[in-house]
């Protein structure tokens, strides 16, 4: 059976994040698709991003260029050559994509966890108010 205070406590969780949830909202409002991928190129690893995304584009304009020499090739050797060498380079421009997404899903669940220590926060804040009560005269 729960305590007295731990119920107390349970109501006035909820009606602190029923109440902040509308206030956090109008602060921190959800990123565009856009947003989120500027914000790997601000963050700690800006310099790993954008060279990531250098490295990305010349690995798009090499497996561009083996595609068409595969195209142009004559003989079975030079287009399998030519073939892998596409989706090799193809292959690391998707690894590098897939590295961009879970950046942004890391940087993602950052603010989220920076969401719920500020609600926690407030909930503290709201607690020592109550426990603390009106100054006695």
């Amino acid at each position: 059976m729960m305590s007295r205070s731990n119920e107390e406590i349970d109501r006035l969780i909820r009606e602190t994040l029923a109440r902040s949830d509308a206030e956090l909202l109008d602060h921190l409002e959800d990123r565009s698709m856009a947003e989120l991928l500027a914000e790997t190129f601000r963050g700690r690893h800006r310099r790993l991003a954008i060279g990531g995304a250098v490295v990305n584009l010349m690995i798009f304009a090499a497996g561009v260029f083996a595609a068409v020499q595969f195209v142009a090739a004559d003989d079975p050797r030079s287009m399998i050559l030519w073939g892998g060498v596409t989706l090799l380079c193809f292959g690391a421009v998707s690894a590098i994509k897939i590295w961009y997404w879970l950046e942004m899903n890391r940087l993602a669940i950052i603010r989220e966890v920076k969401r719920v220590e500020l609600q926690v926060v407030q909930l503290a804040e709201k607690l020592s108010k109550e426990r603390s009560g009106p100054p006695a005269d």
